[in-house]
């Protein structure tokens, strides 16, 4: 027969496994690596077709919304080079031009097709000029 002892240890032992398993997995899926601007266009060949997250600023004059047909298209920039980005759907509030962006999607060589925007909140303790 087993101890009781041994039963809560065995329990305890397979119920921190579980718990350790259950955090590990969580924690790697929501890691987000993303590539920059710079990154995506510099490696193209290698990524192409492929599910992607792409990081830039969105550039100043480069925003094209078609609210009826709800097409989004601007430039994403790392500051010296830009991306083409297409993208359909709910566009946050805080999206304005100068902002930094997340686009998710896929890359073609020339545009990329973004699924998912996600527009970097500004901080509220920026250090004010003057």
């Amino acid at each position: 027969m087993i101890g009781v002892r041994k039963k809560i240890f065995i329990a305890v032992v397979v119920m921190v496994a579980v718990g350790g398993y259950l955090a590990y997995s969580g924690a790697r899926s929501s890691m987000a690596y993303y590539l920059t601007v710079g990154e995506l266009l510099d490696g193209s060949a290698a990524v192409q077709d492929s599910d992607l997250r792409v990081s830039g600023k969105v550039a100043v004059g480069s925003v094209r919304w078609d609210q009826v047909s709800g097409l989004l298209q601007f430039d994403a920039t790392d500051g010296s080079r830009a991306l083409r980005v297409v993208y359909r759907g709910v566009v946050p509030d805080t999206f304005k031009p100068g902002a930094d962006v997340v686009v998710e999607g896929r890359f073609d060589g020339t545009t990329f097709t973004a699924v998912r925007l996600f527009a970097k909140c500004p901080s509220k303790f920026e250090v004010k000029d003057g």
